[in-house]
Order: C-alpha cells, then sequence, then structure tokens
C-alpha cells in the first residue's frame, strides 16, 4: 500500500494516526507523547451488535464499564448510558460485548429500551 493509498483509507475509516519522530523529541513533548498513547491504548473497546442488521460495529465504552467483577457490590458505569450502577443490579447486554462475544453490564432501563426492542412488541 502506497502513503497515498494509507491516506485514503485512514480518512475513509476515520482512522486517526499518530506519526512522531520520537528521535528529536524535547523530554517534555516525549512526556506528552506517552500520555497521549497511554490514554489511547487505555481506552476500552467494545463491539456493539445492530440488531436490526445483525452486523457488529466499533463501540468506545464508557469510563467504569465492565462484563465482570467479583464484588456485586461494586459501583460501575452502564455499559450504554455511562450512569453508576451496582454491578450485583446489572443485566448483561445482548448488544454491547466484548470480542470474545461476552455481554457488558448495562442498566435496567438500557436493557429493556434496547437489548430487548427486538423481542418486546410496542403496543
Amino acid at each position: 500500500m502506497t502513503g497515498k493509498e494509507w491516506s485514503k483509507f485512514c480518512k475513509e475509516h476515520g482512522v486517526v494516526v499518530i506519526d512522531v519522530n520520537y528521535k528529536n523529541m524535547t523530554h517534555e513533548d516525549a512526556i506528552k507523547f506517552f500520555d497521549l498513547l497511554n490514554t489511547a491504548m487505555g481506552h476500552a473497546f467494545a463491539r456493539k451488535y445492530d440488531l436490526e442488521t445483525g452486523q457488529y460495529e466499533d463501540y468506545a465504552l464508557p469510563d467504569g464499564a465492565t462484563y465482570y467483577e467479583d464484588d456485586m457490590n461494586k459501583k460501575i458505569a452502564c455499559c450504554e448510558c455511562g450512569k453508576e450502577i451496582t454491578y450485583g443490579a446489572s443485566y448483561t447486554s445482548r448488544i454491547i460485548l466484548d470480542k470474545y462475544g461476552f455481554g457488558y453490564a448495562v442498566c435496567k432501563e438500557c436493557y429493556f429500551k434496547n437489548d430487548l426492542k427486538d423481542i418486546v412488541k410496542k403496543g
């Protein structure tokens, strides 16, 4: 793939490439760069299943979202709305999944509003 083809691909798919000449960086610039990389790598991503199309898309999780905890009383974030909930009172999402297919913890409201919309008929 040529440089032009790579640039076109990145623009079409919303890919951001960080290209840095680290050999000529100042210490302060290096710290900023590695903080940026740490933030990017630490952000959690999942897959969101579209119930209508049957396709998956990448999904950025809110901070604190999880699919497993040892402590049922731990405060976590709903994987859909980000609201703070207790892990033990959460539901398992059918549509927001990790790369292996495990559902993330979701609040009751989001579960019934989004995860079951293909099952629950509006009447």
